[in-house]
This record gives C-alpha cells, sequence and structure tokens, in this order.
C-alpha cells in the first residue's frame, strides 16, 4: 500500500523542515510513501531547500490558497492512500504502518482517522483531541470533529471522474465542505484509537483566524428554523457519544517529535525528542468540543 502525502507550502520553512523530517522517517520502518510539498511561491528559501530533498516531489507554483494547492498535490499523487500534512504538522512514529494495518483490516473504509497531540510552538503539550466520525447532523452544523493532520482516505475518493476534491472558494472551512460532500455520498470513515500527529498551536492558525469564524458563522446561518431549533438535541447526542467512546479520559502518555537544531546541518534535531506527559486534557484552550 501507497502512501501519498501532500503538504501545501508558503513561507514556512522552519516547519515544513520538520514536517518533511516525520515523513521521511515512516519509509525507515517500512512504509511506502511519495511526499508531494506543493509551493505556492515562498520566498523564505523554501525552493533552495526543496532541491536538496531528492526524496521530495517538490513543485513551485502560484495557487489560490491552501485548498487549491492541496488538490494540485493530489492530481499529482500516485498513491492507494491519500493524506494531507501541513507545514506545522508531524506524523508520530509507526503512524502510516498503523495506517496501513487498519486499512487492510478493514477493507470496508473509505476513511480513517485517528487521534491528535496539539503542541506549542516549543514542542510542549498543550491537549490532545481524539477523533470523532461525525454524523450528519454535527457536520450540519458547521462542527469537524476530525483533525486533518490525522485523516487518512482511499485514492478512490479524490481521483477518477467522482473524485471530490476541495472547493477554493473555502478559505478556511474547505476539510469541513470536503468532509460533508463525501459524507453526503455515504463515505464510510473509521477510527483508529491511537495518536498519529501533532499539530502546533502558535496562534496563527488558519483554523483560528477571523476568516474560519467568519465562514462559520455563515454555515450556521444557512441554517433552517428546524435545524437551529434541534441543535441542542444534536450536539447532546454528540456529547453523550463522546463520553460513551471515552473522548474525555486519557492515561498518561509519551510523544516524541523533531525539533529545530540550528547546529544541524539540515536545520532538524537527528532524532526525535520524547515528551512525557502527566495530566493529558481535552480542553483545547479558545476552542470548544
Amino acid at each position: 500500500m501507497k502512501f501519498t502525502v501532500v503538504t501545501p507550502s508558503f513561507g514556512q520553512l522552519p516547519y515544513l523542515r520538520l514536517n518533511a523530517a516525520s515523513i521521511a522517517d515512516q519509509r525507515d520502518a517500512g512504509a511506502d510513501v511519495e511526499h508531494i510539498v506543493q509551493d505556492g511561491g515562498s520566498k523564505d528559501g523554501t525552493r533552495e531547500w526543496l532541491l536538496t530533498r531528492p526524496d521530495i516531489r517538490g513543485i513551485a507554483e502560484a495557487d489560490s490558497g491552501m485548498y487549491d494547492a492541496i488538490n494540485r498535490g493530489i492530481r499529482k499523487g500516485e498513491g492507494d492512500v491519500f493524506s494531507w500534512l501541513n507545514c506545522d504538522e508531524q506524523y508520530l512514529p509507526g503512524t502510516l504502518n498503523a495506517v496501513r494495518d487498519f486499512f487492510q483490516q478493514h477493507p470496508k473504509a473509505d476513511m480513517v482517522a485517528g487521534d491528535t497531540i496539539v503542541i506549542g510552538a516549543d514542542g510542549t503539550y498543550h491537549c490532545h483531541r481524539k477523533a470523532v466520525v461525525p454524523t450528519k447532523g454535527i457536520l450540519r452544523l458547521g462542527r469537524t470533529p476530525v483533525q486533518s493532520s490525522s485523516l487518512f482516505f482511499r485514492a478512490k475518493l479524490v481521483t477518477g471522474s467522482d473524485a471530490v476534491l476541495f472547493d477554493p472558494q473555502w478559505k478556511a472551512m474547505g476539510d469541513w465542505a470536503w468532509l460533508k460532500a463525501l459524507n453526503d455520498r455515504g463515505a464510510h470513515m473509521l477510527r483508529i484509537p491511537r495518536f498519529l500527529s501533532t499539530f502546533v498551536d502558535d496562534g496563527g492558525n488558519l483554523g483560528m483566524s477571523p476568516q474560519a469564524i467568519k465562514e462559520t458563522r455563515s454555515v450556521y446561518g444557512a441554517l433552517s428554523p428546524w435545524h437551529r431549533a434541534t441543535e441542542h438535541v444534536v450536539r447532546g447526542a454528540d456529547y453523550a457519544r463522546k463520553f460513551m467512546d471515552g473522548y474525555y479520559s486519557q492515561k498518561p502518555f509519551d510523544y516524541a517529535i523533531y525539533e529545530p537544531d540550528p547546529n544541524a546541518p539540515s536545520g532538524v534535531s537527528t532524532a526525535r525528542r520524547t515528551y512525557h506527559v502527566t495530566r493529558p486534557t481535552w480542553r483545547w484552550k479558545g476552542r470548544a468540543h
């Protein structure tokens, strides 16, 4: 099983180096993966850096935003399973092998979503989010209960005549619109109960931007009176489902990530640094459940 991982890039070379290291060592563990970096015209040395990385397929061309860049990368991919990993995200050790095994054990699954660790720019733990397979009701409300960094999907969803790609008109909620479109078509998602990736919350993320708030409000504003009146029922059922699935509980755990190293030729630590989390929490400051 071959993976295609697409990374949309624009002016984030320090993060991109870490991102690439976390994908490259998946190969060392036996995963078959192609890494496509779709760069939208960075001026920070990204293009020059990509020329030094024969293990990465780097493409520099103008795009109309992150979702257009992801689409462009997907169209170039040759994998059996696709994903996208933004510059400020990393895969955890063994992620691709775990996802490969899960897909093989669940041949009817079209998509697999895992759990995600939210960290600061310095690598320290902030919180975690366990994936929740979304219901139609939750998606209708504009909520996305899975983190894109821990989401994987079979090629048939994004290739061929029935492909569902991202709508570049969305600038912050394109992943929600894409998931809703796939859900409406009956795509089957399962959760893999393990941490698959890290996501950096540095306060400047697109999903927390004014544009994201604007788009979220537009989705909510388009709800029918009936759907607004029954919102509390949908949310209540979702909280109950999370509780039953262990969303709000987590034992102490370790995670290992790459960090910047100005003394290394690559600018990246030669090995991952391990962090121990003694008091895990699902509470993400500034975010809802």
